[in-house]
């Protein structure tokens, strides 16, 4: 019955344990065959997975091209970069400019008329108004409301209100301290600096006074607001940045110093030299993983459905061997030639963008049908695992049982021998007490 409990030799007469124990031994043998059995469909089961996620991984590489893509990429190379440097867009033509930097902008710098001995001057100021002028009658407002304290007081109340545009800062000319005033980004403004025009990026819409002291210096800018100038040809550019865009059509300079230096644009093939690197690193996990589950005493030594992966790809591989893009390790891994891959570029990139039409064409159709093909391996030894385990489990029960079973028949044969020893035990007390009955009658 369930939760009985048997004591192996209680009476000390019949150790019946260990027979027992060596029964079960022997009928667990085909536990051990089934639970050897359902590690090899796991190991197998495992490296189909491997396999699996290396073909998935090498299909999303192919299935995500767009082969035209790869060459709308322009390079733009700078014979001296100290002096401009320079990105193309697919949009720019392969040209080669000689390109003269005149000018680096600056940004305005202005300085207030009145100022201060010490920076720890009370100072007192009216209401004004900053006006900053983004190109000839467009202009941005700042109020600044009346105060006194410290000149950093004022500044800070500037950055606060008009910062966007204008930054305040104290400068020191020598002799006294006074309120200075930047663009903050040259790109703001297009105007340039122009005193005998009254031309000004930063200027007083309603004039600032400070201790009795009217206005910004006009007549003496600390810096002048200069834009870019550069020279291409008998063609001169001008820009308020020191970047440059569309100069020519996809062209944008970065300009680092007045000089010279020649622009070349050609096209960048670097996208389709990334592609194949990625190609092969993509094949070689997949060949790797096809020498490691063949190789000597692994569990598909010898299978021909998984060497089969190995031959396919490489049968794949003519064009690329016949341009020598790829060579040969003797694992079956490929190596790949990134000069090679330039050279035919430059050749004949129509024949390059066919080999990678038809790379795509040929290895999606087979990745795309491998992947399914070992999926269904996959899922079938599942289903023969799960079988398994089903077995194992059953046969487990039946042990079990059994165990139960001979605990209960052993625990009955030791009372019966227990039962049987004591009959004999009484029978031989009967017996010697008989005898020496008798024994006594004779005397």
């Amino acid at each position: 019955m369930a939760g009985e409990i048997y004591f192996n030799n209680l009476t000390g007469r019949f150790d019946w344990g260990s027979i027992v124990d060596q029964i079960l031994r022997l009928k667990s043998l085909p536990l051990e065959r089934m639970a050897k059995e359902s590690a090899q469909l796991k190991a197998k089961q495992e490296g189909l997975s491997k396999l699996a996620n290396a073909l998935n991984s090498f299909s999303s590489l192919l299935s995500n091209l767009s082969v035209e893509d790869l060459f709308k990429a322009k390079n733009a190379i700078s014979s001296n970069t100290n002096v401009l440097t320079a990105t193309a867009n697919a949009d720019a033509p392969n040209i080669t400019l000689n390109i003269t930097v005149n000018r680096l902008p600056s940004k305005e710098i202005m300085l207030s008329r009145g100022g201060v001995s010490s920076l720890n001057d009370t100072i007192t100021w009216n209401n004004f108004e900053l006006r900053y002028a983004k190109n000839y009658g467009q202009y941005e407002n700042f109020s600044i409301e009346a105060g006194s304290g410290k000149l950093e007081d004022l500044v800070k109340q500037i950055n606060q209100k008009a910062g966007s545009r204008i930054v305040a800062s104290i400068f020191y000319d020598g002799s006294k301290y006074t309120l200075m005033l930047s663009e903050k980004n040259e790109i703001g403004s297009v105007l340039e600096t122009d005193p005998s025009t009254s031309t000004f990026v930063i200027s007083e819409r309603r004039p600032m006074n400070l201790n009795g002291v009217w206005g910004l210096d006009y007549t003496n800018p600390l810096q002048l607001a200069k834009n870019a100038q550069i020279t291409i040809g008998s063609s001169t550019f001008t820009s308020p940045s020191d970047t440059l865009e569309n100069v020519i059509t996809g062209l944008t300079l970065s300009l680092k110093d007045v000089g010279t230096a020649n622009i070349t644009i050609k096209d960048d093939y670097s996208k389709v030299k990334n592609f194949l690197s990625d190609f092969v690193s993509k094949y070689n996990a997949v060949i790797k993983q096809v020498n490691e589950m063949t190789d000597k005493d692994k569990p598909f030594q010898g299978d021909q459905l998984v060497l089969g992966v190995k031959s396919s790809l490489a049968g794949m591989l003519d064009p690329l061997f016949r341009h020598g893009i790829v060579s040969y390790n003797e694992d079956g891994t490929l190596t790949l030639n990134n000069p090679a891959i330039e050279d035919l570029a430059i050749k004949n990139v129509q024949e390059l963008k066919s080999l990678l039409e038809a790379l795509k064409r040929g290895y999606s159709m087979y990745l795309e049908r491998a992947k399914n093909d070992f999926q269904f391996f996959i899922n079938d030894y599942q289903s023969r695992i799960d079988n398994m385990n089903e077995r194992v489990n059953e046969f487990q029960k039946q042990l079990v049982e059994e165990e139960h079973r001979l605990k209960r028949e052993f625990s009955r044969v030791e009372t019966f021998i227990n039962q049987a020893q004591e009959t004999m035990e009484r029978i031989r007390s009967f017996i010697v007490s008989l005898s020496e009955m008798q024994g006594g009658r004779k005397k």
